[in-house]
């Protein structure tokens, strides 16, 4: 097995911002670290049973990714965009007055968002059919490194949370402008993941 090359992967893929990690430090921005465990413990679990998921099923998902890919890339589109909307404009507190500070989306919102990520699913699918399986097909060596690409993609979101949670002291005035900024930025991902692009551009 190709280790330098597999752990290089793993560290770039699980660490560089995705959807996920982008609406979990957001959270940590307005909520602070604390106010966005809730949600990121859902991420987690979510990124278990995704992981241990991709290593139990990765022929026949790689064998059925070719059909089913542009759905997928549409679901994760339109996913996006929606991440996009509510962090660009975020909904008051029902009764407060308008500005007042949204509630924290909880365990089962995180939970649930792991699972319309594409990031994530493409990142199981890939790390383990390029590095794993032409190494070995042993069930354990499969279900222990999706464990760790669990654990790897845990770290990536708990580092940004921490970040995003930096930001609430450093860039507490700057709240609506990094805001829109950062819907703008899950807005571009969304055209990115949707193919358009390549229609538009060609």
């Amino acid at each position: 097995m190709e280790w330098t090359a597999f752990l290089t992967y793993v560290l770039i893929a699980s660490h560089t911002p995705g959807p996920n990690i982008i609406f979990a430090m957001n959270t940590a921005r307005i909520h602070g670290f604390f106010g966005a465990l809730p949600l990121v413990s859902g991420m987690i679990s979510g990124l278990v049973i995704i992981m241990t998921g991709c290593a139990a099923f990765n022929l026949l998902l790689v064998r059925l990714l070719p059909a089913v890919l542009p759905w997928f890339r549409a679901a994760g589109a339109a996913y996006i965009l929606w991440l996009a909307w509510k962090i660009a404009f975020p909904k008051p507190r029902e009764g407060g007055e308008e500005g007042s500070v949204p509630a924290a989306p909880g365990f089962r919102q995180g939970f649930v968002l792991q699972f319309l990520n594409p990031k994530v699913i493409l990142f199981g699918l890939t790390a383990l059919s390029a590095f794993v399986i032409p190494w070995t097909s042993s069930k354990a060596w499969l279900f222990g490194t999706g464990l760790f690409l669990a654990l790897a993609c845990s770290s990536g979101v708990t580092v940004w949370t921490a970040l995003g949670a930096a930001q609430k002291r450093i860039m507490s005035r700057q709240g609506r402008a990094v805001d829109l900024i950062m819907g703008g930025l899950l807005a571009w991902c969304a055209f990115s993941v949707s193919g358009l692009g390549n229609i538009i551009f060609r």
